[in-house]
């Protein structure tokens, strides 16, 4: 019998999904999966190569290249810890299109599935995502779909860009709508747009704190397995 399970952490960009998960897997002492760093690890492999992120193919040819592992807030990309330069505004804006690529998601999503899998037969593992609990972990013991007002996540991707680029705040805010209505209503539709139907519990923290929101999906867990275990 597996000693842990699977939280599935899913939200919209900057609605500080990946800030919570690591701070819960600190408070759970749990595996934390960022898939999104995956992509993103595709996305700067392809920039630093100077491979046009338009040409299908050719992003197709360099996939059996990439070895990608994450574990807690390091990314290793073949060999190398590239957690940093994932960071940067040029990678946030391309990644959208590595992402929408099916045959690159059918690279990844295997990848991990399985790692988060094999590490929940020991202990607990925070899946962090868009599509994690709908089509990576769909059994995901805990599902939450964690979301802010728009403003308030535009505001964000703002700070975390501000030293990086010279957009104004304005600019932010329609990049960050046209990337919620990709996500959603895109090609792939990977971030779903009524959580609930899906089994998540929506939480929103546009007035939360980072740990009033932690105490929240303490609470969640809490309530989901206390009901399964009846």
């Amino acid at each position: 019998m597996n000693k842990g399970y699977i939280i599935a952490i899913d939200g919209p960009v900057a609605s500080g999904k990946g800030t919570i998960a690591k701070g819960l897997a600190s408070r759970l002492n749990a595996f934390f999966l960022t898939t999104g760093m995956f992509y993103r690890a595709v996305t700067y492999y392809c920039l630093q190569h100077n491979i046009s992120l338009e040409d299908s193919e050719a992003v197709k040819r360099i996939l059996p290249d990439i070895k990608v592992s994450v574990s807690g807030d390091t990314t290793i990309l073949n060999g190398e810890n590239v957690t940093d330069k994932l960071k940067h505004s040029e990678v946030d804006k391309n990644v959208t299109v590595v992402a929408n690529y099916p045959f690159v998601r059918e690279y990844l999503i295997p990848i991990q599935r399985a790692i988060g899998v094999k590490v929940a037969q020991e202990k607990i593992v925070i899946a962090e995502g868009r599509d994690m609990a709908t089509k990576v972990f769909p059994n995901a013991e805990v599902k939450i779909y964690l979301t802010a007002e728009l403003e308030t996540r535009a505001k964000r991707r703002y700070i975390q860009q501000n030293l990086e680029t010279n957009e104004s705040l304005q600019q932010v805010l329609e990049e960050t709508r046209e990337r919620d209505e990709n996500d959603m209503f895109g090609e792939l539709q990977y971030l779903v747009s009524e959580p609930e139907r899906y089994g998540y519990t929506v939480i929103d923290d546009t007035n939360l704190t980072e740990e009033q929101t932690i105490e929240r999906i303490l609470r969640v867990i809490d309530e989901v397995r206390g009901y399964k275990n009846l």
